[in-house]
């Protein structure tokens, strides 16, 4: 019977989301019969401190060694307290060191106003993101997620993010559909969006187009998972892309990607 009542209590919850996860379901189903990603230049994960500089045309790199290393020790630390919680600690619902490393040094040398994120989870990448703007001294993160139906999920959605970090990071809870261009009409021009949510075409490629409409020149698009399908191949085609960088991930068997976009229009 308490199961019972948990799984309605969870419904009850979620039931303006109702729409959404239906969807978000199909289109998992459909991305079956998507083409995969085949980036012909992908940079190994042990090369990402010249490879995201290289990327920013930027001369000298940040040596921002001990600092990851730190960041990567405290969110390892908590990996172990909820390797049993609704979200698996070390599965795909969590970003990798690499997505975050490189979340990380691009906020670092681009110094953003904000970011805006999709994906949240326990909140890896959201972590390193906000430590960058904590180094920085300035900027804001903007995060959407939709927690899984979970008893309590949403209460641990951004777990690992340290409380002295949190002064700077706005987290909205809900489906990316409704909330993202809500939140782009406030916040426009955003410097960097992350994408870490849906990973289908279709849903790929719609947040794709809507953070390019919000972001300002020089602006920069991370994604995880590019290589699911072609929505990421297909807007580094895009005339407004000035420059791209594909990514192997350690201790993850997937790519990560960043395109930027022209300095002028």
């Amino acid at each position: 019977m308490a199961s019972l009542v948990s799984k309605a209590l969870i419904l009850a919850r979620d039931r303006q989301d109702v729409r959404a996860r239906v969807q978000n379901k199909f289109d998992s189903w459909m991305d079956r019969f998507s083409s995969p990603c085949n980036p012909n230049d992908v940079t190994d994960a042990a090369k990402i401190e010249v490879a995201v500089a290289a990327l920013l045309s930027i001369s000298n790199p940040l040596e921002a060694g001990p600092r990851l290393i730190a960041i990567e020790k405290h969110i390892e630390a908590l990996r172990v307290q909820k390797a049993n919680g609704p979200f698996p600690a070390e599965g795909f619902h969590n970003g990798s060191v690499t997505l975050g490393t490189l979340c990380y040094l691009a906020c670092r040398y681009l110094r953003p106003r904000v970011v805006v994120e999709t994906g949240v989870a326990y909140g890896v990448t959201s972590t390193y993101i906000l430590a960058a703007l904590e180094d920085n001294n300035y900027g804001e993160l903007c995060s959407i997620d939709l927690p899984p139906l979970a008893f309590n999920a949403a209460a641990d959605v951004g777990y690992f993010v340290p409380q002295e970090l949190r002064l700077r990071w706005k987290l909205n809870l809900g489906p990316a559909k409704t909330l993202l261009p809500q939140l782009l009409e406030r916040t426009k021009p955003i410097d960097l969006f992350v994408h870490d949510s849906l990973h289908t075409y279709s849903h790929m490629k719609w947040e794709f187009d809507v953070a390019l409409s919000a972001l300002r020149p020089g602006g920069l698009v991370i994604s995880d998972d590019i290589d699911g399908n072609r929505a990421f191949e297909q807007m580094v085609e895009g005339d407004n892309i000035d420059s791209k960088l594909a990514m192997r991930q350690s201790r993850k068997n997937a790519l990560c990607g960043a395109a930027r976009t022209k300095l002028t229009n």
